[in-house]
């Protein structure tokens, strides 16, 4: 491998996450081909196939997936390396990269107005993502912190929770069910369910709530907007299950009910996500600490103002 080069193992990774030779290379600003070639003599080089191809579809071959955690390491480190370099000599450009759950950008923002009176001079930049997605922008080292509910398992992190995370089902104010109190899970099978896509968290906590309760509520839409969703749901398109937090302005204006089915709201927690074994710059740091020591309660005053309560009979 001593011919190997840093850009090789960006453009190596950039393709794994794209599985797309094309796409990665709009990433990277070069030409599929340039890709292709980078690729192909990193595989001579290295002495194995890295990847299965089949027309414009690639795998990663055995090879190629243990290459891969290697590759990420190796990535890392340069950007932990730079970020340290950095702070040496004095110029830490405090550039905090934090990603968001969908669901986290309905209070974040309002968090992050108290956390710039106290850091004025820290430069935000933010990725909004489903979990699942969250997860490989840590991974790969493209964010330093993120705010999320469910915390990952696929990779080693410093995972530290900062506030409660209620789940609801809601409804339009029109539906039979609103107003109504102690509702059966099993009621829940009458009407049509709109969701979140496959690898949100908000998805999985209610699939493990569903099968709990052995029931089964037929799925008419699939959204990977918590916006979209509260439309269909004003427009009485059928119900769904969201968190607490992204309902404020609608459930105080009257457009959502929030349904009192038994064994809800479902109490998650909200956490603050770091890499491990990475370093993080001064600007996350201060951050992670403002997130753990005043978010619960800036979340709670947010949450209160906005007119939440718990449904009756809880």
């Amino acid at each position: 491998m001593k011919n190997l080069t840093i850009r090789q193992i960006r453009i190596f990774v950039c393709a794994v996450k794209h599985m797309n030779f094309s796409k990665a290379a709009e990433e990277l600003h070069v030409t599929a081909p340039a890709v292709s070639l980078q690729i192909k003599e990193m595989e001579e080089d290295i002495g194995v196939s890295l990847f299965l191809r089949e027309g414009r579809r690639i795998e990663l071959t055995s090879a190629g997936e243990y290459f891969l955690l290697y590759a990420r390491r190796v990535i890392s480190t340069l950007k932990e390396a730079s970020d340290t370099m950095e702070r040496l000599k004095g110029r830490d450009a405090r550039v905090l990269k934090i990603g968001l759950v969908s669901t986290a950008k309905y209070f974040v923002p309002q968090i992050l107005a108290q956390f710039k009176l106290e850091y004025p001079s820290a430069q935000i930049r933010i990725e909004v993502r489903n979990r699942q997605q969250l997860v490989e922008l840590l991974r790969e080292g493209d964010i330093d912190i993120a705010v999320m509910g469910r915390p990952p398992r696929e990779i080693d992190t410093r995972v530290e929770a900062f506030a409660q995370h209620p789940h609801v089902f809601i409804a339009s104010p029109t539906n039979p069910l609103a107003g109504i109190e102690n509702i059966s899970p099993r009621a829940l099978n009458q009407f049509e369910l709109i969701t979140r896509e496959q690898g949100s968290g908000t998805r999985h906590i209610m699939e493990t709530y569903l099968a709990e309760h052995a029931i089964s509520p037929v799925v008419t839409m699939e959204m990977s907007s918590n916006e979209s969703i509260k439309q269909a749901v004003m427009a009485n398109l059928g119900i769904s299950f969201v968190s607490l937090h992204t309902i404020g302005l609608e459930h105080g204006n009257g457009q959502i009910a929030i349904l009192d089915v038994q064994d809800t709201p479902i109490i998650r927690t909200w956490h603050v996500v770091a890499l491990t074994k990475r370093n993080l710059s001064q600007a996350a740091e201060e951050f992670r600490y403002f997130m753990l020591e005043k978010g619960g309660e800036l979340l709670t005053g947010m949450f209160s103002a906005a007119g939440l309560r718990k449904p009756p009979g809880h």
